[in-house]
C-alpha cells in the first residue's frame, strides 16, 4: 500500500507535469555564484517584500560599490561588512539602500539591514566569507553556520538559510508562500495544513523522482504560482 507521502509525491509529480512544460525550457533562477555579499542582501531583504523592492536594494549596493572602485559581484562578507562601517553602522545601510524596512512586523524589530550586517558578521567569524568557502564547507560547518543565522533576527525560521545556499549555487527549495500554495492544492489541501518543511520535502522528492535540478523545480514551481511565465519560449 502506498503512504501518504508516496500519495503526495505522486499528485504533486503529476500537477508539475501538467502546468510547467518542458524542464529544458524553464526559466532559471537569478544567483550570485561569486558574491556572498548578493547572496545575503538579497536572501534577508526578500521575506515579506515584493521582489521589486529587493532589486531596488542590490541596485542601490552595486551602485556604491561601483563608486567605490568595487565590484559587488564578487564581494565577500568582508567587503560588505566593510560598507557598514564606513557608513556608519545599519541606519545609514538602510539609509544608502533607501530601504528602512523592519525584519518583523513586531513592535521594535530590528531594521533588514542589521540582520544583513550580523548574518554576514557571524558568517564570517565561522570562516565562511566568499562563495567558495560556502561550497567548500562540509556538512558540519553548514550545520554550525545554519545554527548561527538562525540566530539572526528574523531568520529563525530557516527559509532565507535555503534561499541563501540556492543563491550561491547550492541546491535547494525556498518553500515560500508561493510554493506552499502550490503544492498545498496540487495534494488537495489548505496552505494552512502544508509547512515550508513538507513542502521543501515533497518538491526534492519529485525533482529526484523526475530527475529534475531542485532548484529549477522549485524556481518554476514559484513562477508559476506567482502568475510568471514558465517556459522560456510560451
Amino acid at each position: 500500500m502506498p503512504t501518504t507521502a508516496d500519495v503526495h509525491v505522486a499528485l504533486l509529480t503529476q500537477r508539475c507535469d501538467t502546468d510547467l512544460g518542458d524542464p529544458d525550457l524553464w526559466f532559471r533562477p537569478d544567483g550570485y555564484p561569486h558574491s556572498l555579499a548578493l547572496c545575503t542582501i538579497d536572501s534577508i531583504s526578500s521575506t515579506g517584500a515584493h521582489y521589486n523592492s529587493v532589486k531596488n536594494i542590490l541596485r542601490h549596493y552595486i551602485d556604491y560599490r561601483i563608486a567605490q572602485g568595487g565590484n559587488a559581484d564578487t564581494d565577500n562578507a568582508g567587503a560588505l561588512l566593510g560598507t557598514f562601517d564606513e557608513l556608519g553602522g545599519p541606519q545609514a545601510w538602510a539609509a544608502m539602500t533607501n530601504n528602512r524596512k523592519p525584519t518583523s512586523t513586531a513592535k521594535g524589530a530590528p531594521l533588514k539591514a542589521a540582520a544583513i550586517h550580523e548574518a554576514a558578521g557571524r558568517l564570517r567569524e565561522l570562516g565562511i566569507d566568499s562563495t567558495d568557502d560556502l561550497r567548500a564547507a562540509d556538512a558540519d560547518a553548514l550545520a554550525d553556520a545554519k545554527k548561527a543565522w538562525a540566530t539572526v533576527p528574523g531568520q529563525r525560521s530557516g527559509l532565507t538559510w535555503n534561499y541563501f545556499l540556492m543563491l550561491a549555487g547550492i541546491p535547494g527549495v525556498k518553500a515560500d508562500r508561493m510554493v506552499i500554495r502550490y503544492v498545498a492544492d496540487a495534494i488537495g489541501t489548505t496552505p494552512e495544513n502544508v509547512s515550508a518543511t513538507d513542502a521543501a520535502m515533497l518538491v526534492k522528492a519529485v525533482a529526484e523522482k523526475s530527475g529534475h535540478n531542485v532548484t529549477h523545480l522549485d524556481h518554476a514551481i514559484w513562477r508559476f504560482e506567482s502568475g510568471r511565465s514558465v517556459n522560456q519560449q510560451s
